[in-house]
């Protein structure tokens, strides 16, 4: 074996153990990010199932456009909802199987997107279901809810309410639980109030779709192209550095025992690679979501939901990775020892045959 084929081989065999982690990480993302069935289950696990989509829709619907927060101390209405009771009411309201398919649907037309030639994704959501049941009970229900969760209003609060707000027909500016008979006009009002929001709803509901400033076409349809390159990397982009293996047994390889070292050591350099880029990447989307831009661009409300939705997203990608690169190293230590072994014996028995031979 020359000196030449020796160098090229071990600067084949770095470039994998570095390449190759990296192209690692790009499958493990890829299988995730661009896998509608992985996405769906993550945000329905994380939006549906903690109940923060059901609350945003009904806080929407019982918000107050001429209200300002701070005339509200108490938050928002469902905040003096105790837990079990808000799951109970967002379950009658909002089944989890229709939620549930309103995001696969929201998922899947996404990706469609990704695929096809449209400036911009035809995303919705279906909630007729949902004002058929707030229409045929459900508005009332709700009503009675959310105010019998209210505390008890002060007498200067009541006062407010015998003279201004109920007399008008609108919803006090406040949240407290008036004494009969002004609690049932409260509960009343509220029905109205969310019926004529019903109402006014139509059937399929448009995201994204408002009049702000849009990108030119030609931006769009590059990040799209992007984004192709970018999934159709993540399925093959580890086939370049497992294809530099030819080159080594081309340039140095000449026997089994050696296909089994050359092959074994830049295999268990990217095992070992693998687990580092698996811990540092870990540390740097840590890092990121802990960092102030981080916090002010998802806000408070979001925060908790977006801060799950990550921990989901690095479980299932750490996942993938810790199992990658456990077997590779597995595999490399495995082919690296064997290699050693089946050349020791091959030399033991070319020494023992010379002197039978003499």
């Amino acid at each position: 074996m020359s000196i030449l084929g020796r160098v090229v081989a071990v600067l084949l065999g770095v470039a994998i153990a570095v390449t190759l982690p990296f192209a690692l990480l790009a499958l493990a993302w890829g299988t995730v990010l661009f896998s509608p069935e992985q996405m769906t289950d993550i945000l329905a696990g994380e939006l549906v199932n903690s109940g923060a989509l059901q609350q945003f829709a009904i806080e929407a619907m019982l918000s107050r456009g001429d209200t300002p927060a701070d005339e509200s101390p108490g938050g928002g209405p469902l905040d003096f909802l105790g837990r079990q009771r808000l799951e109970g009411l967002l379950a009658s309201l909002f089944p989890p199987d229709w939620a549930r398919s309103q995001i696969n649907g929201i998922v899947e037309d996404l990706y469609a997107w990704i695929d096809n030639d449209r400036l911009k994704p035809e995303l919705g959501l279906d909630i007729q279901p949902v004002t058929d049941r707030l229409q045929a009970g459900g508005a009332e229900e709700l009503a009675r809810e959310v105010v019998s969760s209210w505390p008890a209003c002060g007498q200067e609060q009541i006062q407010l309410l015998e003279i201004d707000a109920l007399v008008r027909g609108e919803l006090p500016p406040f949240f407290c639980q008036p004494p009969e008979p002004l609690r049932s006009r409260v509960i009343a009002t509220a029905t109205d109030f969310i019926l004529s929001q019903t109402r006014n709803l139509p059937s399929f509901v448009s995201l994204g779709q408002g009049d702000g400033a849009e990108a030119p076409p030609e931006s769009i349809m590059q990040s799209k192209r992007s984004l192709r390159f970018l999934r159709g990397f993540a399925e093959v982009g580890w086939m370049l550095p497992v294809s530099l293996l030819g080159l080594i047994v081309a340039v140095t390889v000449r026997s089994w025992p050696a296909l089994l070292r050359w092959w074994g050591g830049p295999i268990l350099g990217a095992g070992l690679g693998t687990f580092t880029t698996l811990g540092t990447s870990e540390a740097i989307a840590e890092q990121a979501r802990n960092s102030q831009p981080f916090h002010s661009t998802v806000g408070v409300f979001l925060e908790p939901v977006v801060q799950d939705v990550i921990d989901r997203l690095l479980d299932a990608v750490g996942g993938r990775m810790f199992v990658l690169a456990f077997a590779i190293t597995a595999l490399g230590l495995a082919m690296l020892l064997a290699g050693i072994y089946l050349d020791r014996r091959a030399r033991t028995s070319a020494s023992s045959v010379e002197p039978s031979s003499s």
